[in-house]
């Protein structure tokens, strides 16, 4: 035990010294959390829109004002002449066009059918899907609100009618922000670099250095190197995770509902995952430069196969079956739930279950690699 400990302090200190691992422990994790937080967002907000009122009349302005005091429209233009509309879209100026045709407001008090044409930039295809969405629930909401204005100057046809009103209660989101959605996942993705990517470089590092082989002819066992090797970036995970809720719980003000040891029990199983990658990635490179290389080789796929950025439900069905395979879906779903939902072992125990044969698996072959290597 004297000698683990004794490769655990070393492992520390040349941690410490290292001025690339300093910056990959402190300060990308400050960075990912603080940018990460706000730049990856699936709101869609201030789509620039080009209007064209041909109408021009009162009920044609009072639908423009719809778009306008949404909070998802900013109208940069607003011109009478229909041969421009081609040119917003074509020079990118606009994301989508409201065209009001001239009869609007004489169709609108015959009561007779009108069209109102939108075109959109179909080349972001999700934007384009929820602009369309936006402007298609304020036209909704605004022929809505003309109906029972003629409807009550005919009383007798009102009784007659009867509208069915949704009552929406949205659970564990309310405000339907995006950074509670995507901030867990940084956490997740935070534990997965460090662990991952600091096992591989600091066992990299002694083969560059050569005190692999000084350490390799010393009584040490390979099992007892191994623990030596991971304990320092195990805890330095767990530093990192509890640096990650601090920051979503203060600085981002996301509820964390669930329970904290439960969570710390699922990063422990979690982690073996990652500390054996690391050995794997270790045992396969010979210069700090593989490993990392290596590692971000794993890791792009890791974080686009975990429904991070992405909903695995979207992905074809051959990349959802790939996506099993994948640990880090697993844990992704944990935290989620756990910060949000605040979920128990009742409904997360599946996803306990798979990684652990995960972290087994990985843990037993990159240990078997290692143990042959230092050989």
């Amino acid at each position: 035990m004297q000698k683990i400990l004794y490769l655990i302090r070393k492992e520390f200190l040349q941690v410490f010294r290292d001025k690339a691992m300093l910056g990959i422990i402190f300060v990308a994790p400050i960075i990912q959390l603080i940018l990460l937080g706000y730049a990856i967002t699936t709101d869609i907000k201030h789509i620039p829109l080009a209007v064209c009122d041909l109408d021009n009349s009162s009920e044609s302005r009072e639908l423009i004002r719809g778009f306008k005091h949404s909070g998802y429209f900013n109208i940069k233009y607003n011109d009478r002449n229909k041969n421009k509309i081609a040119e917003y879209l074509d020079a990118g100026k606009a994301t989508i066009v409201i065209c009001i045709p001239a009869d609007f407001s004489k169709n609108l008090q015959r009561n007779l059918k009108t069209n109102i044409q939108i075109l959109v930039d179909g080349v972001d295809t999700n934007s384009s899907l929820i602009a369309m969405g936006y402007a298609n629930e304020i036209i909704q909401s605004y022929t809505s609100k003309k109906i029972m204005e003629s409807f009550q100057s005919k009383p007798k046809l009102a009784r007659k009618i009867h509208f069915v009103e949704p009552e929406i209660n949205v659970w564990y989101n309310p405000n339907l922000e995006a950074k509670n959605y995507m901030v867990p996942g940084i956490v997740v993705l935070l534990l997965t670099i460090v662990t991952m990517i600091l096992t591989s470089m600091g066992i990299v590092r002694e083969k560059e250095i050569g005190t692999l082989e000084q350490l390799m002819v010393t009584p040490i066992k390979p099992y007892q190197m191994m623990i030596g090797k991971t304990v320092p970036f195990a805890v330095l995970g767990f530093f990192e995770v509890f640096f990650a809720l601090t920051v979503a719980k203060l600085w981002y003000n996301i509820p964390i509902v669930g329970n904290l040891v439960l969570l710390a029990m699922f990063a422990i199983v979690f982690m073996f995952t990652t500390l054996g990658l690391g050995i794997f990635v270790s045992t396969n490179s010979k210069t700090q430069q593989q490993a990392l290389f290596l590692s971000w080789f794993i890791l792009i796929f890791a974080i686009l196969m975990s429904g991070f950025l992405f909903p695995i439900e979207n992905m074809p069905k051959s990349m959802q079956y790939l996506s099993y395979l994948n640990p880090v879906r697993y844990f992704i779903t944990v935290v989620r739930e756990l910060f949000l939902k605040g979920s128990g072992l009742a409904n997360l125990w599946q996803q306990g279950v798979i990684m652990l044969i995960f972290s087994t698996l990985i843990i037993t072959l990159s240990s078997i690699r290692f143990q042959k290597r230092i050989r």
